[in-house]
């Protein structure tokens, strides 16, 4: 079996959600402000 030279790993900082995310998750806070509970979404947000 080859050996394969040892490997580097870089982590961005910081790290987060895309913006997609993020903007899904500040419109069902809206929501819930605006409405109250319960909210429903279609999918899963994350």
């Amino acid at each position: 079996m080859t050996q394969l030279p040892p490997l580097t790993l870089y982590l961005a900082a910081p790290r987060g959600f895309c913006a997609g995310v993020d903007r899904a998750i500040k419109i069902v806070e809206m929501a819930l402000q605006k409405w109250g509970a319960p909210v429903y979404v279609r999918h899963e947000i994350v």
